[in-house]
């Protein structure tokens, strides 16, 4: 076995941390970009979270641990050893690969990825490295990444192999298990005597690996994460890698967990999400996103250009819980009327708008109408193409559209023929522009002015990242560093006259509160004291949605909308995610 000079990985990390998800370049796409084509066209995936972790289903010798089930070997500092008294209990009977891989082909998914190994160490794979398998030490017997990857193959999905190649709490020498190993490991031992001979099995056992997707690459060395990536092109030079590997290395990024963005990288990436808080099953969570959420989320990533990867947690027995695959029968529906929008598209360039986002492909721009207008008609502004037809894309039926002063104006519905999303498709002949992105304000609907798209005076743009109960990931662009004279700005352009609830979401300190600010929409302004949202002990964000007062946008026209520090209290006074425009 390979005794190679690569760097050894640093301390053990146990910090549940956005960090942890690694550097990852956002530079232009790479050589490779064939490899990658399946993948930019599928859109839709299929995540699963399996392991010993399902048999105990967020529960450690009775007690209930709130938090992402596939950790409770870390959350309840189990040692290995106990642990591993799972194993005789895992017997998951109910298993049925045809039966999972047909439920991700009834929603619209196009692969899967399905934990291999997770950080607990356990191998849900016939492994000749290690009995910590399914096949060795188990009463089940049997591989069931075997039994998936034929099913794949007869339904005509690809299938790829998650493995946690940094952590591993089975492993003294592995990072991550500093509980039951006080002592620091020698990582160069565990990733070539476990890590690197297992990935090698499930690229040379299980035939064509559409992806490894590695995760929480932590301190491995830059060494490491190249060698890992070079035996992956060797032996399956088609198999794509995820940019979790780390050091900037992979073929596309992978957002922050359940981040939905708001702006897209600029190269090939994915969010990855699942159905209700946790990844693995839980006894505890029944919080399931229903399908109107699902395909907002969807086409919300598919808009901005990227991938939705959805995560379901089958239970120990084997079974995906059957309110969530209830569900996603449901998003499947939708999907598969509206399946021309979806797979294969590109983003369009007139981004997100109060109703809802577009995609584009072949001479056609696809409107997915999240928020339906309640006065029929749909206006598009800022749009610079040649129209020649609109329709609604699951009846074909016609629409007629005018334009005047530069808007599209589309007659639709009273009602949204979909209550999930209405697809309206546009026919357009020649080129697709767009000016004024994201700078509309529409009568009727809820006008979200977010934080990356201000126009910033000393302060500047940010990101932050907590979790909440069950491992329910946030993200939230935000302007921060304020100071008495910062400023943030949106140039907008009201479609029609107006009354507006004028709202801001932001964090205030306890020790900031009372900071002032002002507010102002055309000739409009007013100040008003920031009150206090929460301590931060918790090392979450705690954001207040408070409605700092009503405008009247008097006529249709361009206004600034803008909000300055007066007397800020430190830098902890305000962190703005966004303001908003509510009709009255």
């Amino acid at each position: 076995m390979s005794k190679s000079k690569t760097k050894l990985a640093g301390k053990r990390e146990e910090k549940i941390d956005a960090s942890m998800w690694g550097k990852q370049s956002t530079r232009q796409e790479r050589p490779g970009a064939t490899r990658c084509e399946w993948f930019r066209r599928s859109k839709f995936a299929m995540f699963i979270h399996w392991g010993l972790y399902s048999q105990a289903g967020g529960r450690w010798k009775g007690k209930t641990y709130y938090g992402i089930a596939e950790w409770i070997m870390h959350l309840a500092r189990v040692p290995a050893k106990e642990y591993e008294t799972l194993a005789p209990r895992f017997n998951p009977v109910d298993f049925n690969a045809i039966e999972w891989v047909r439920l991700a082909k009834a929603a619209g998914m196009k692969y899967i990825v399905i934990t291999a190994k997770h950080h607990e160490g356990f191998a849900m794979f016939r492994s000749k490295v290690s009995r910590f398998n399914i096949v060795d030490a188990t009463p089940f017997k049997r591989d069931p990444l075997k039994e998936l990857a034929k099913a794949c193959r007869k339904e005509g999905l690809k299938l790829g192999f998650y493995y946690s190649q940094y952590q591993d709490w089975h492993e003294p020498d592995a990072a991550g298990n500093s509980w039951d190993f006080k002592q620091k490991g020698d990582f160069n031992k565990y990733l070539h005597e476990k890590a690197i001979p297992q990935i090698k099995e499930l690229l040379t056992n299980y035939g064509p690996v559409a992806l490894i997707w590695f995760d929480t690459p932590g301190n491995i060395s830059r060494e490491a994460a190249q060698e890992l990536l070079d035996m992956v092109r060797k032996l399956q030079p088609g198999c794509l890698v995820n940019g979790r590997l780390g050091h900037g290395l992979g073929d596309y990024i992978s957002l922050g967990d359940q981040e939905v963005p708001l702006t897209a990288p600029k190269r090939l990436w994915e969010t990855i999400d699942t159905h209700n808080d946790t990844w693995a099953y839980a006894w505890c969570d029944h919080r399931w996103k229903s399908a109107r959420e699902l395909v907002s989320r969807l086409v919300r990533v598919v808009g901005l250009g990227g991938n939705y990867a959805l995560n379901v947690g089958p239970t120990g027995r084997g079974v995906i819980p059957a309110e969530s695959a209830s569900i996603l029968r449901q998003v499947g529906q939708w999907v598969s009327r509206n399946s021309e929008s979806i797979y294969g598209s590109e983003p369009s360039p007139l981004g997100r708008q109060a109703w809802g986002c577009s995609t584009l492909k072949s001479g056609k721009l696809y409107l997915h109408v999240l928020n339906w207008p309640s006065d029929g008609e749909l206006w598009v502004p800022g749009l610079k193409a040649n129209v020649k037809g609109a329709y609604l894309l699951t009846t074909r039926r016609n629409l007629k559209f005018s334009r005047k002063g530069g808007i599209l104006r589309i007659q639709i519905p009273k009602l949204a023929p979909d209550s999930i999303a209405t697809v309206i498709v546009l026919d357009v002949a020649g080129a697709i522009k767009a000016r004024g992105r994201g700078k509309y304000v529409y009568n009727g609907l809820v006008n979200e002015m977010d934080a990356p798209f201000a126009k910033l005076v000393n302060c500047r743009h940010g990101k932050r990242s907590w979790m909440e109960k069950f491992g329910d990931w946030h993200h939230v662009d935000v302007v921060e560093n304020w100071s008495n004279g910062s400023s943030a700005r949106w140039d907008v352009t009201a479609l029609k006259p107006g009354m507006f609830s004028l709202c801001a979401d932001y964090e205030c300190q306890p020790d900031a509160e009372g900071s002032e600010l002002e507010m102002s929409l055309g000739e409009t302004r007013w100040s008003f004291p920031v009150l206090c949202t929460g301590g931060g002990a918790c090392g979450r964000v705690r954001i207040r949605h408070e409605t700092l007062g009503t405008i009247a946008i008097p006529k249709a026209g361009k206004y600034t909308l803008s909000i300055r520090g007066l007397d800020v209290k430190g830098e902890s006074a305000f962190l703005l995610q966004k303001l908003t425009l509510e009709p009255v």
